[in-house]
Protein backbone atom coordinates (compact mmCIF):
# COMPACT_ATOMS: atom_id res chain seq x y z
CA UNK A 1 0.00 0.00 0.00
CA UNK A 2 1.37 3.37 -1.11
CA UNK A 3 0.53 6.00 1.77
CA UNK A 4 3.28 8.55 0.69
CA UNK A 5 2.72 12.18 -1.14
CA UNK A 6 3.16 12.01 -4.51
CA UNK A 7 3.79 14.50 -7.47
CA UNK A 8 1.42 15.49 -10.15
CA UNK A 9 3.84 15.58 -13.04
CA UNK A 10 1.20 16.10 -15.69
CA UNK A 11 -1.79 18.12 -14.65
CA UNK A 12 -4.03 16.37 -16.84
CA UNK A 13 -4.38 13.25 -15.10
CA UNK A 14 -5.91 15.17 -12.82
CA UNK A 15 -9.82 14.52 -12.40
CA UNK A 16 -11.63 17.34 -13.44
CA UNK A 17 -14.54 16.83 -10.91
CA UNK A 18 -13.25 16.67 -6.90
CA UNK A 19 -15.20 16.44 -3.88
CA UNK A 20 -14.79 18.08 -0.31
CA UNK A 21 -17.02 17.68 2.67
CA UNK A 22 -16.65 20.54 5.21
CA UNK A 23 -19.31 21.83 8.12
CA UNK A 24 -21.34 24.62 7.01
CA UNK A 25 -20.30 26.60 10.03
CA UNK A 26 -16.62 26.22 9.33
CA UNK A 27 -16.79 26.49 5.56
CA UNK A 28 -18.30 30.40 6.47
CA UNK A 29 -15.57 30.53 8.56
CA UNK A 30 -12.26 29.60 5.83
CA UNK A 31 -13.67 32.20 3.42
CA UNK A 32 -11.33 35.05 2.84
CA UNK A 33 -12.89 38.37 1.56
CA UNK A 34 -12.68 37.11 -1.62
CA UNK A 35 -14.85 34.39 -1.18
CA UNK A 36 -12.05 31.61 -1.58
CA UNK A 37 -11.53 28.65 0.80
CA UNK A 38 -8.81 27.25 3.08
CA UNK A 39 -8.79 24.58 5.60
CA UNK A 40 -5.76 24.08 5.46
CA UNK A 41 -3.24 24.55 9.16
CA UNK A 42 -7.03 24.01 10.75
CA UNK A 43 -6.59 21.94 13.54
CA UNK A 44 -10.69 21.54 13.74
CA UNK A 45 -10.99 20.95 10.07
CA UNK A 46 -8.43 18.82 8.10
CA UNK A 47 -6.05 17.71 10.28
CA UNK A 48 -3.89 20.61 10.38
CA UNK A 49 -2.63 19.29 7.07
CA UNK A 50 -0.67 21.76 4.45
CA UNK A 51 -3.41 20.75 1.83
CA UNK A 52 -6.86 20.17 1.27
CA UNK A 53 -8.57 16.39 1.24
CA UNK A 54 -10.54 15.63 -1.88
CA UNK A 55 -11.86 12.40 -3.08
CA UNK A 56 -12.32 11.85 -6.80
CA UNK A 57 -15.83 10.77 -6.42
CA UNK A 58 -18.90 11.20 -4.13
CA UNK A 59 -19.34 7.50 -3.45
CA UNK A 60 -15.96 7.31 -2.06
CA UNK A 61 -16.10 10.67 -0.38
CA UNK A 62 -19.52 9.15 1.51
CA UNK A 63 -18.33 5.30 1.95
CA UNK A 64 -14.35 5.40 2.81
CA UNK A 65 -14.13 9.47 4.25
CA UNK A 66 -17.89 10.70 5.92
CA UNK A 67 -19.73 8.04 7.04
CA UNK A 68 -16.73 6.31 8.63
CA UNK A 69 -15.18 10.10 9.83
CA UNK A 70 -17.97 11.92 10.87
CA UNK A 71 -20.95 10.29 11.35
CA UNK A 72 -21.12 10.22 14.68
CA UNK A 73 -21.17 14.80 14.61
CA UNK A 74 -23.95 15.46 15.94
CA UNK A 75 -27.10 15.36 14.17
CA UNK A 76 -27.81 19.04 14.15
CA UNK A 77 -24.46 19.69 12.37
CA UNK A 78 -24.95 20.82 8.66
CA UNK A 79 -22.49 20.30 6.08
CA UNK A 80 -21.82 21.17 2.62
CA UNK A 81 -20.12 19.44 -0.65
CA UNK A 82 -17.53 21.03 -2.32
CA UNK A 83 -17.56 20.26 -6.37
CA UNK A 84 -13.75 21.43 -7.53
CA UNK A 85 -13.55 22.35 -11.18
CA UNK A 86 -9.54 21.07 -10.87
CA UNK A 87 -8.81 22.96 -13.69
CA UNK A 88 -9.46 26.44 -12.18
CA UNK A 89 -7.08 25.77 -9.51
CA UNK A 90 -3.29 27.09 -10.24
CA UNK A 91 -1.84 25.66 -6.84
CA UNK A 92 0.28 22.63 -7.17
CA UNK A 93 -1.60 19.09 -6.63
CA UNK A 94 -0.03 16.20 -5.01
CA UNK A 95 -1.84 12.67 -4.43
CA UNK A 96 -1.89 9.86 -2.58
CA UNK A 97 -2.92 5.85 -2.31
CA UNK A 98 -4.98 4.71 0.17
CA UNK A 99 -6.01 1.20 0.45
CA UNK A 100 -6.31 1.00 -3.78
CA UNK A 101 -7.88 4.64 -3.43
CA UNK A 102 -6.57 7.98 -4.78
CA UNK A 103 -7.09 11.25 -2.86
CA UNK A 104 -6.15 14.44 -4.57
CA UNK A 105 -4.10 17.21 -1.85
CA UNK A 106 -4.71 21.06 -2.96
CA UNK A 107 -1.40 23.13 -2.19
CA UNK A 108 -3.30 26.09 -1.59
CA UNK A 109 -6.92 27.40 -1.36
CA UNK A 110 -9.66 27.32 -3.52
CA UNK A 111 -10.79 29.99 -5.87
CA UNK A 112 -14.67 30.84 -5.45
CA UNK A 113 -15.13 30.08 -9.01
CA UNK A 114 -13.40 26.98 -8.32
CA UNK A 115 -16.06 25.21 -6.63
CA UNK A 116 -19.79 24.56 -6.07
CA UNK A 117 -21.43 24.79 -2.72
CA UNK A 118 -24.06 21.86 -2.25
CA UNK A 119 -26.26 21.70 1.12
CA UNK A 120 -26.05 18.06 1.99
CA UNK A 121 -28.72 16.18 3.93
CA UNK A 122 -28.17 13.72 6.81
CA UNK A 123 -29.85 10.37 7.41
CA UNK A 124 -31.05 9.89 10.95
CA UNK A 125 -28.20 7.20 11.76
CA UNK A 126 -25.87 10.55 11.10
CA UNK A 127 -24.87 8.87 7.05
CA UNK A 128 -24.29 11.22 4.75
CA UNK A 129 -26.96 11.52 1.48
CA UNK A 130 -24.37 12.37 -0.75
Amino acid sequence: MNTSENKVIDRTTIPRELFHLVPKELFSKYLDKNGDYDCRKRQEWGMNSDFIHTTTTCKDLKEKVADINWKNYPKETEFVLLKIDSSKIESKFTYAIYNGTTYYHVWGSLPKESFQVIEIIRNNDGTFNI
